[in-house]
């Protein structure tokens, strides 16, 4: 079986390659590195990476044509929200345009694996509910990431309408992990409060809105999730994927200066408040874990992870 992963050499993308290795995949994908990505993850030494940009049509569809997949995550994107702000232009181009590429060669080379295609809880409206949002809760763009994401599940529906692909739509909530890059919110928290650990940096933690609630799933976690919905996953259908467990910004900021063992200043930086914030968005993913799935791994355990890494990376002279 082979499976190919788009943005293969971003921070979910090795993840899933070591799990797929681990169900006896062969994983090949695009490896196209950003500038200023930070500390690169390792990919498992089976997985093959070829540094090809989502955008270049004639390279992808040569190598889907070279790999004929069994399975497709479609992971590339830009997916900072203040990215998405700064160049709207660049996160449609990367966003829908490379999805389009994806199906666009699929199509013409007459292939037709198990695709899942990763949205983004970000398309949903914030509302108060108990339960968390659901797969049919209102929708509200109010990012340019958010619009591109939604824009590219109707991508999705249409080529499972139109030409019976077997896609199918995750949109999962905040997953974080090690080897999380900066720009995400607890891996920026991780980095400051590993800086100061070992006195690289004053004990100030700059920080933004720490008002919002957020529902975090471990990344290890995420992918479990993303590979039951590519193997028992209805084609056409949206599955959430979130750990079901509301938490502030300012919970996580505690959390983490409680593991490290450090007291920090907070000092709030108005250049990290977005133009738009959602204030409350957590899921209910309910219908994934129906298909037998669940997280293991502990918040807790994944902020540790996380801080870990940073402490490592920055005692190795990695920014």
């Amino acid at each position: 079986m082979r499976a190919f992963v788009t943005g293969l050499t971003g921070f979910v993308g090795p993840h899933l390659a070591r799990m797929l290795e681990s169900k006896g995949f062969e994983v090949v994908g695009l490896g196209f590195q950003s500038e200023n990505a930070g500390p690169v993850q390792t990919l498992p030494k089976g997985a093959s990476a070829v540094n090809v940009d989502i955008r270049d049509y004639a390279g992808l569809r040569q190598i889907l044509k070279d790999t004929q997949p069994d399975q497709v995550y479609h992971l590339a994107a830009i997916s900072n929200v203040v990215t998405s702000f700064k160049d709207p232009r660049l996160t449609y181009d990367v966003n829908v345009g490379g999805t389009l590429n994806l199906f666009e060669a699929l199509r013409e080379l007459d292939i037709r694996p198990r695709i899942v295609h990763v949205s983004s809880a970000h398309v949903y409206r914030s509302i108060e509910t108990e339960a968390g949002l659901n797969e049919d809760s209102p929708v509200r763009l109010l990012t340019p990431y958010a619009t591109s994401k939604f824009m590219c599940e109707a991508l999705a529906t249409q080529y499972f309408e139109a030409f019976g692909f077997q896609s199918m739509t995750v949109r999962p909530f905040n997953h974080v992990g090690p080897g999380q890059p900066t720009g995400f919110v607890c891996s920026d928290f991780a980095r400051q409060i590993a800086a100061i650990k070992l006195g690289q940096a004053e004990p100030v933690l700059h920080v933004g809105n720490l008002a919002p609630v957020r529902d975090f799933t471990d990344v290890r976690d995420t992918v479990e999730a993303y590979w039951m919905v590519a193997t028992h996953g209805v084609p056409g259908e949206v599955y959430n994927v979130g750990s079901q467990r509301p938490i502030s910004m300012e919970e996580i900021v505690s959390m983490l200066c409680k593991l490290a063992g450090v007291q920090v200043h907070i000092e709030v930086d108005p250049e990290k408040f977005r133009p738009i914030e959602t204030l409350r968005l957590f899921g209910n993913s309910s219908k994934t874990r129906a298909l037998g799935w669940k997280p293991h791994i502990e918040l807790e355990q994944t902020l540790k992870d996380i801080f870990d890494w940073w402490l490592t990376a920055l005692a190795e002279g990695q920014n």
